[in-house]
């Protein structure tokens, strides 16, 4: 019979404090966290990896490697960007940290602090729920992307995020709507509307209509369908210029990637969901986008990848969709 596995260290609750953390529940393993943090950060690495009853450390922003003639920056030289975990939580800790009562799991996100000097303007609607947890002083830096990144796996594994001001946001997993297929075959408007008319029905792709989509001389066009109630999606297909981290190892994107972007354009002004109504709208625009999405990537191939840049594969929407 083999021994239990050890539980992980218990979360230094004075050390949390000080900076961001990222909570999930007991269903999350540690590798899913892992998968996702190296989906989205180029080079990222444990160092160390995580040991039983111990955490690592996965290094955001690792030093390049160089040969003798160069020196390296001193340690207090170079930015810090870390993940560090997996730490256990108790009832202390979640009481402390105000962090839910599901959550069982924490990672530090250490990243030196970097916030905009200026006040940002006040926005009727706000800047969204990650830069109005820091009030009008927003971060920005190596601190907002690592940030983005800590948010984007929070919504992904459904889990919430606690920031240095002392607000915990727990992201909807089901706000994440947009899509994008990436894939090596280029599709002309008229194709693009025969592939993508059983799931958009009535998508306008007539480039030469000056009311629609347009076209631009390189060849990256636009097309929109109507969801109808003032909601739409829109379809952007261009040639990458920069890869998403998530495709670097997929052989066919070094020949060039094409991407389908598909955007819910929600006839309200914001993006949350903020009643029954316009959650029962939004629901329904991903639907549309994740059947648009399935039958372009049958036609094209690629991967498909969410709007955080996490991949989704096919059979996860069908799931979705049923």
């Amino acid at each position: 019979m083999s021994a239990p596995t050890p539980l992980p260290a218990p979360l230094p609750i004075e050390r949390a404090l000080a900076h961001h953390v990222l909570a999930v529940d007991h269903e999350v393993a540690d590798d899913e966290l892992e998968t996702l943090l190296l989906s989205l950060v180029l080079d990222a690495q444990w160092d160390p990896a995580p040991a039983p009853g111990a955490p690592g450390t996965m290094d955001l922003l690792p030093l390049p490697a160089v040969d003798a003639t160069h020196e390296l920056p001193a340690p207090g030289e170079r930015e810090r960007a870390a993940v560090v975990g997996p730490w256990s939580l108790n009832g202390e800790a979640r009481r402390r940290l105000a962090l839910p009562d599901w959550a069982n799991t924490a990672y530090l996100v250490e990243v030196a602090t970097d916030r905009s000097p200026l006040p940002a303007p006040p926005l009727p609607l706000g800047y969204g729920a990650l830069l109005d947890a820091f009030g009008p002083h927003h971060p920005r830096g190596v601190e907002k992307q690592v940030l983005d990144v800590a948010h984007a796996c929070a919504r992904r594994l459904g889990g919430a995020l606690r920031t240095t001001t002392g607000v915990v946001i727990v992201p909807d997993p089901g706000s994440a709507v947009d899509h994008a297929v990436h894939a090596p075959v280029w599709l002309e408007p008229v194709a693009l509307r025969h592939v993508l008319a059983p799931a958009l029905p009535g998508l306008q792709v007539h480039v030469d209509d000056p009311q629609g989509p347009v076209r631009s001389e390189d060849g990256t066009y636009q097309a929109g369908a109507d969801l109808g109630g003032g909601d739409r999606v829109l379809v952007e297909v261009f040639a990458a210029e920069r890869l998403r981290p998530a495709l670097r190892f997929a052989p066919w994107a070094a020949d060039g990637v094409i991407t389908y972007a598909m955007h819910y354009l929600p006839a309200q002004q914001h993006r949350e969901a903020r009643t029954r109504a316009e959650t029962r709208r939004r629901d329904a625009a991903r639907q549309a986008i994740e059947g648009a999405v399935l039958v372009l990537h049958e036609a094209v191939g690629g991967e498909i990848l969410d709007e955080d840049g996490f991949f989704v594969e096919p059979q996860q929407l069908r799931g979705d969709i049923l």
